[in-house]
C-alpha cells in the first residue's frame, strides 16, 4: 500500500508551541495565528501548568507571559534554567506587558526572545521558525 502523500509521516508532524498565558483573548489570538502558520499549539493556563508540560518533554518552543497568578513566568524561567545548569530544555520566548518583566527576562534570555505587548505577530512567527529545530 503507497502512502498518501497528504498523509504527514512522523517526521512531518506540526512543531509543538506551548502557550503559557492566563489571558484567554491573548490564548485565542495566539491559537488561531499558530493554526494558520502550520503549528499545533498546546496551552497552559498559569506558570504552574506550563513548567509541569515544558518538563514532561511535551512542546517542541514555549511561548511564555510574564504577569501570571500562582508561578509568574520570571519564576517558570529561573526554574527551568535551576533544574537544566544554566540550559533550558525547549526554546522559550516572553510575551509580556510588564517592563520589569521585560527587563528580567532580557537578562535571562537575551533581547531576541522578548516580545513586549502588543506584539507584531509576523515578527513573532519569524523568531518562533528560526528558534525551532530544523526537522529532516
Amino acid at each position: 500500500m503507497s502512502a498518501d502523500a497528504t498523509d504527514p509521516g512522523p517526521e512531518e508532524a506540526a512543531p509543538r508551541v506551548l502557550i503559557v498565558e492566563d489571558d484567554r483573548d491573548v490564548i485565542t489570538l495566539l491559537v488561531e495565528i499558530l493554526s494558520h502558520e502550520g503549528f499545533e499549539p498546546i496551552v497552559a493556563a498559569d506558570g504552574l501548568e506550563g513548567l509541569l508540560k515544558i518538563q514532561t518533554g511535551q512542546p517542541d518552543l514555549a511561548l511564555l507571559d510574564i504577569m501570571m497568578p500562582d508561578i509568574n513566568g520570571v519564576r517558570v524561567l529561573e526554574q527551568l534554567l535551576e533544574e537544566g545548569a544554566g540550559e533550558l530544555p525547549v526554546p522559550i520566548i516572553v510575551m509580556t506587558g510588564s517592563p520589569e518583566g521585560a527587563a528580567r527576562s532580557r537578562q535571562l534570555l537575551g533581547r531576541d526572545r522578548v516580545f513586549e505587548k502588543p506584539f507584531d505577530p509576523d515578527h513573532l512567527i519569524q523568531r518562533i521558525r528560526s528558534l525551532l529545530p530544523t526537522r529532516s
